[in-house]
């Protein structure tokens, strides 16, 4: 489990370009995974990761939350100190499924227009990180995640003509783990 943070991104509301801005969340994942070699290993991960949006342009205040939901592919590689400290870095692929919820809007929009939707594209994430062997099986991690999709999500309005897309999420996770070998 751990933190997330989206920095401020930029979307179109029906044409116009506006920035977002998100309160951090929290995350958490779970992998299964094989070590090829001392040094090489492969994952599949399904993670998912939460955030508050709060404003949009930094003034007109917004409602509603995000789910980022994610099944990704990773090979890490851990570079060997010959110790019980490993650092590591990896990259992975795979898919993300955004959700807007909790009444997704503008709370001062009249009328008011719901972005409730989700949309699934193609994503990547890179990660670096460090562990320690609390035992031969057993070692705790921490590791920093920076996750984006390819291509743009779109979210239409209930009210007819609205939409949100050119919206392109990126999360910085920080997460603290445990593994078993």
């Amino acid at each position: 489990g751990g933190y997330d943070s989206m920095p401020d991104r930029d979307l179109a509301i029906s044409g116009h370009t506006v920035s977002s801005q998100w309160k951090s969340g929290e995350g958490a994942f779970a992998a299964l995974g094989y070590r090829w070699s001392p040094s090489l290993r492969t994952e599949i991960e399904i993670s998912g990761r939460e955030a508050k949006v709060e404003s949009f342009n930094g003034v007109n205040p917004w409602a509603g939350k995000q789910w980022d939901n994610s099944v990704m592919v990773n090979a890490i590689y851990d570079i060997d100190l010959k110790g019980p400290i490993t650092p590591y870095v990896g990259a992975g692929l795979g898919a993300s499924w955004v959700i807007w919820g909790d009444n997704f809007r503008a709370t001062a929009q009249v009328p008011p227009t719901v972005y409730d939707s989700d949309s699934v594209r193609m994503g990547w994430q890179g990660i670096v990180g460090v562990s320690y062997a609390v035992s031969p099986k057993i070692s705790v991690a921490l590791d920093a995640r920076y996750k984006g999709a390819f291509g743009d999500y779109k979210f239409p309005g209930s009210v007819a003509g609205r939409e949100i897309n050119q919206f392109n999420p990126q999360s910085r996770s920080l997460f603290a783990s445990v593994r078993y070998a």
